[in-house]
């Protein structure tokens, strides 16, 4: 009974945080929520529910920080409209890092085109171009 009162809580948690979310920062938690918690389970043999949990909930709040920062990289390189770079070592050792270029206008000039790289370890990890309204900068 434990366990479906948690998933409850966890997944009420998840549904009414994401609210005022990004689409981007919504993305990333639920990514790192699914590869969490099949990681948790795999990892935790004695209860692979309580590691199902705690491993969902860790990587939703890896996934969605990393996709928050992503968007908030792609809005100041718009607004200052230079090359944005955000970089940090996390306790791991991985060495990460967020560059947000902007490539112009839109073709009807209401939007500004910024390409944003993920890159750990010096691998790029995601690559992606993110439309930034003229009306947010």
């Amino acid at each position: 009974m434990k366990i479906y009162v948690c998933l409850f809580l966890v997944m009420l948690l998840l549904t009414t945080g994401c609210a005022t979310m990004s689409p981007r920062t919504k993305a990333g938690a639920k990514i790192g929520a699914i590869l969490g918690g099949l990681g948790g389970a795999a990892i935790d043999k004695k209860n692979p529910w309580r590691g199902a949990i705690e491993g969902a909930a860790i990587g939703a709040i890896v996934g969605g920080t990393i996709g928050y920062i992503i968007d908030q990289a792609a809005l100041e390189a718009a607004r200052r409209d230079t090359t944005v770079v955000y970089e940090r070592e996390n306790p791991q050792g991985w060495k990460e890092k967020v560059v947000a270029e902007p490539k112009g206008l839109s073709e009807d000039g209401n939007y500004k085109i910024i390409q944003v790289r993920y890159i750990r370890d010096g691998k790029v990890v995601e690559e992606k171009v993110k439309v930034v309204p003229l009306s947010e900068i």
